[in-house]
């Protein structure tokens, strides 16, 4: 997937052109939708060890349609191929209707997801590979990088603290459990969050962004 950083850096947007402008956030959420969805494609293929010619091939298109649905710019995503597109790989689309978050706990959310997958993958895991070692259903695991309704329980929270060495009071922060955000997390995480857009596989700037904000993390508050 090619990056166009400008186009993805949409907190930076948001705090520089956006601010309280409804006509401007909704076109923000649309990307951000756009994005997670290439995002879910991309990343569910590459977990099936496909590349787009035999993706395209086991639900019938072409190789050029799934490139554009994996382009975090496209708009013409259908939910009849993202079904098609998901059954292929063995897997159920869910919709979800949640409340409208304010843009701080949405970003903060935004962070949490970007961050544990990619944890996941600097660790070079399969999402079967972390649901094993931390003895969760991958779905959980799914539900966690993609799904913007889901809030972790406790528990899961707590696995991920132990495993990635990472306190679970930031974890919860992040993740929503807790409300009031302090100012270096929301900071650090609108920062990330800004990078992490266009985040697809690991390059060496990218993996200095996810070192960075880890550290962050970890320093004692």
């Amino acid at each position: 997937m090619d990056k166009k950083k400008t186009s993805r850096a949409v907190d930076i947007l948001s705090r520089r052109y956006i601010k309280d402008d409804e006509k401007r956030k909704d076109s923000l959420e649309v990307e951000r939708v756009n994005s997670s969805v290439a995002t879910m494609i991309f990343q569910l293929r590459t977990e099936a060890d496909l590349n787009q010619k035999e993706l395209a091939d086991l639900v019938g298109t072409t190789q050029s349609v799934i490139s554009r649905l994996e382009d975090a710019d496209y708009e013409g995503h259908s939910l009849s191929m993202l079904e098609r597109i998901t059954k292929a790989l063995g897997h159920k689309l869910r919709l979800a209707a949640v409340p409208q978050q304010n843009s701080e706990r949405s970003e903060m959310h935004f962070a949490f997801q970007k961050f544990v997958s990619l944890l996941r993958r600097l660790k070079k895991l399969t999402v079967d590979g972390l649901a094993k070692k931390l003895e969760l259903d991958r779905d959980v695991i799914l539900a966690l990088e993609n799904d913007p309704s889901y809030r972790p329980a406790p528990l899961i929270l707590h696995k991920l603290s132990k495993f990635y060495d990472i306190p679970q009071s930031k974890l919860n922060v992040l993740a929503g459990a807790i409300k009031e955000v302090p100012d270096d997390i929301r900071q650090e995480a609108s920062r990330f969050a800004a990078k992490a857009e266009s985040f697809v596989s690991l390059t060496d700037e990218e993996k200095k962004s996810l070192d960075q904000f880890m550290k962050a993390l970890r320093t004692k508050a």
